[in-house]
Order: C-alpha cells, then structure tokens, then sequence
C-alpha cells in the first residue's frame, strides 16, 4: 500500500511535464495572436488559416505526447486523478505566463 508522500514525486514529474507541455503549446498559439493582433476586423486568407489551424493540430498531438510521456515515465502510465491535475495544472500556469508576457 502506497502513501501519499509516495505520491508527491510523481505529483512534481507531472507539473514538470505540464510546464513543458504549456510552453510549447503557447510558442505555438504565439504567432497566432500576433497575426490576429495585426489584422483585427479584417478576414484571414485561406492559406493562412490552414497554417494556424495546422500549428493548433501540432499543439494539441504536442500536448497529448507530453501527457502521454509524461505518466509513463512518473508512474509507468497509470492513469491517476492527481496526476492530471498536476499536468493541467503546470501547462495552464505556463500557458498564462508567456500569454501575459507577450501580451497576446
């Protein structure tokens, strides 16, 4: 039987893999704000629609394998309630750090 302060390591690994994950999903979202910041009011091209819609799909294939990485190597892939909290958690902070620097 596991206690909780056994738990506390993987707790870390997965807020340490949301950090990560949350940055690269906002380098990611970073041009699209800059576009959007520039042309407000007016339509995108079609082109550039595909690139944005395209840079969200990797985000999110970018997230997901970080998740997945993420509890493999914390806890050998178990699916654990805190373990997503603590991954959410870490990308969403992350996420709203670079999105208030940048400004978009």
């Amino acid at each position: 039987m596991r206690n909780a302060l056994d738990e506390l390591p993987v707790l870390l690994c997965c807020i340490r893999g949301g950090l990560a994950a949350g940055a690269f999903a906002a380098l990611l979202r970073l041009p699209r704000g800059l576009v959007l910041a520039r042309r407000r009011g007016r339509r995108l091209p079609l082109a550039l629609r595909a690139l944005l819609s395209l840079a969200d799909v990797t985000a999110a294939a970018g997230i997901a394998f970080a998740l997945g990485a993420t509890l493999i190597a914390a806890n050998g892939g178990e699916l654990r309630l805190y373990a997503l909290i603590g991954f959410f958690a870490g990308a969403f902070f992350t996420s709203r750090a670079v999105r208030r620097l940048f400004g978009v």
